[in-house]
């Protein structure tokens, strides 16, 4: 059933999010049934966060649209022979003509389909390409007629064309205004999370409003008085950074690198975190303990396969500094420094 959503949406080159929403309802609802209220609102949120970091397509919230990625092979990071990871959109003819496209290389390409965690509702097996050299996956993209981009991983690439929170944040206008009458919550820096029973105290404060017709969500950024609107992502590390509150956990043997769920990585990020690998991150929680300005049992992300040079590249791009930690993952998702 992975694979059904993205053959589904693959047939277009853009939708509107209510059509992907309404593709998302017809392949998960359960059998025989018509209640919106039985599909898990949270595993949808976490399908198109994933889609869209993985490379299968663009989410632009804003206009309310939802934009393909042309199919392509894009360089994994490796230590031994290239990798190649096919990203965008996929169609069973294509997926077909890759395989016989690595079967005609006679041995010097291999396929390697990645499992990931059933967890993750509605992503495809990641389908990947180990070849001799980078020649024979240009070859093989050629063959089955997509781009191909192998020169350098794009994980590195993605990670350095981000802009940086103080970019953005040099783009801010802050200007003197009223409160909002609307539904508001506040980012609590303690707990890494927006909430309406507590008030952050201090000169700046990251307020979230949902307009009382539309649902739409807005973010301001309150600094003494004058407000200027940001977008949730970048918010929450604006809020993290004034602070001076580290959250981004990297153990550089494992290589892998545990980002709150609560707190997730700016686009361009996300993807340059989920391309190190090709597959989703998994789940954890953080230790029993308050660990530097985490709080306990708190869910993660764990990233896998993240060299060090793109970890230190992500956490500068939102002027966080890594907790080097070594940590483990008991079978009950524990995460232990």
């Amino acid at each position: 059933m992975s694979n059904t959503l993205i053959y589904a949406m693959s047939t277009k080159g853009s939708m509107k999010l209510e059509q992907f929403n309404e593709m998302f309802r017809h392949v998960y609802l359960p059998i025989g049934s018509e209640n919106e209220e039985q599909i898990d609102i949270d595993a949808r949120r976490q399908a198109i966060r994933m889609l869209d970091s993985l490379g299968y397509c663009e989410f632009d919230f804003d206009n309310r649209v939802v934009f393909m990625c042309r199919p392509a092979l894009v360089l994994l990071p490796s230590f031994g022979l290239p990798n190649a990871l096919l990203v965008g959109a996929r169609t069973p003819r294509l997926v077909n003509s890759i395989k016989e496209a690595i079967r005609a290389k006679r041995k010097k390409a291999i396929l390697k389909p990645f499992r990931h965690s059933e967890v993750y509702a509605g992503i495809p097996p990641a389908i990947c390409i180990e070849a001799t050299d980078k020649g024979l996956l240009r070859d093989i993209a050629e063959k089955v007629d997509i781009a191909c981009d192998v020169e350098s991983p794009a994980a590195w690439k993605l990670a350095v064309m981000s802009a940086s929170l103080y970019e953005i944040l040099g783009t801010l206008r802050f200007e003197e205004r009223e409160e909002l009458d609307w539904g508001k919550k506040t980012f609590i820096k303690e707990w890494l999370m927006f909430s309406k029973y507590s008030a952050e105290e201090g000169s700046q404060t990251l307020a979230e409003y949902r307009h009382p017709d539309t649902r739409q969500l807005y973010h301001w950024i309150w600094n003494n008085g004058s407000a200027a609107e940001i977008s949730r992502d970048w918010g929450r590390y604006a809020a993290l950074a004034n602070a001076g509150n580290n959250i981004l956990m990297y153990d550089r043997k494992r290589f892998e690198l545990a980002v709150p769920v609560t707190v997730p990585l700016p686009c361009l990020l996300a993807r340059a975190a989920a391309l190190c690998s090709g597959i989703p991150p998994y789940s954890a929680i953080s230790c029993k303990q308050r660990t530097s300005n985490i709080p306990p049992q708190h869910p993660y992300q764990v990233y896998s396969d993240v060299p060090p040079r793109v970890a230190g590249m992500i956490a500068s791009k939102v002027n966080q500094k890594l907790l080097n930690i070594s940590f483990a993952v008991e079978k009950e998702g524990m995460l232990h420094a």
